[in-house]
């Protein structure tokens, strides 16, 4: 992983990344996490037919399924009479991965990692690993705008410090990046959905301009688009900073 994506990794941001996507991992999993609960689903769904099959030998228990369940309850703090055995692995799998996720939630000391750590664990923040990269959809990022979303996704350097053009210090990792004044990026992307959202109103029937002239606010910001559907003269809705909205 490291000399695929050109980044060092700690032990936090490597077990960050052996979790599954949605909880803000990369999906890469460790066969020693599968291990215990692929054993207890296989085992627990076979456990009848063992029974059929070594009845007449006066079988005991399965001693390795007794032992290991409760490893499970152990690392889990569950019960199994709250989370009885089951042939489904994902039912074992899960618990031990949500207290993998609250151990690397509850060991993170900075304000700053815990933040990042919720967001990227956050419903939909993880859609973009599930895209798939087609070139003319604009889809397909390329080997360093992966290795720099990954990198901020895990926390880990991704650049030698270094002073903004804006004046401000650049850790690290990178994060200034995301708010610096002086981002083209940020113009570059705003521009792009405020390009999207007008396709989308023309496409569904609703006329629309971007960046109407004479449509200065009493905060002296001005929107990037407006709907032309008018009531007494004005636009009844408008679009962009700080905020868009339709009827």
């Amino acid at each position: 992983m490291e000399n695929i994506l050109n980044i060092n990794m700690s032990e936090s941001q490597w077990l960050q990344s052996t979790l599954p996507i949605g909880m803000g991992g990369l999906g890469i999993r460790r066969a020693s996490s599968l291990a215990l609960p692929a054993f207890l689903a296989s085992a627990a769904g076979t456990s009848e037919i063992q029974s059929h099959i070594l009845c007449a030998l006066e079988c005991q228990p399965d001693q390795h399924f007794k032992n290991l369940s409760e490893h499970w309850q152990t690392i889990t703090g569950l019960s199994l009479a709250e989370y009885f055995p089951t042939n489904i692995q994902s039912k074992w799998d899960t618990s031990i991965l949500e207290k993998e996720l609250s151990d690397l939630i509850h060991s993170t000391a900075e304000l700053s990692e815990l933040a990042r750590l919720k967001a990227v664990s956050s419903q939909h923040a993880s859609d973009w690993l599930h895209c798939l990269p087609i070139t003319p959809c604009g889809l397909r990022l390329s080997d360093e705008a992966i290795r720099v979303a990954v990198g901020l996704r895990l926390g880990a350097n991704i650049c030698q410090p270094h002073a903004c053009a804006c004046g401000a210090m650049v850790t690290a990792r990178g994060t200034h990046g995301l708010s610096c004044v002086l981002g083209f990026g940020r113009v570059a992307r705003h521009a792009a959905i405020n390009d999207l959202i007008h396709r989308s109103l023309i496409k569904a029937g609703f006329p629309a301009v971007k960046e109407p002239q004479g449509m200065l606010r009493s905060d002296s910001k001005r929107p990037d688009g407006a709907l032309l559907l008018s009531r007494g003269g004005r636009a009844e809705a408008s679009f962009g900073t700080p905020r868009w909205s339709t009827l």
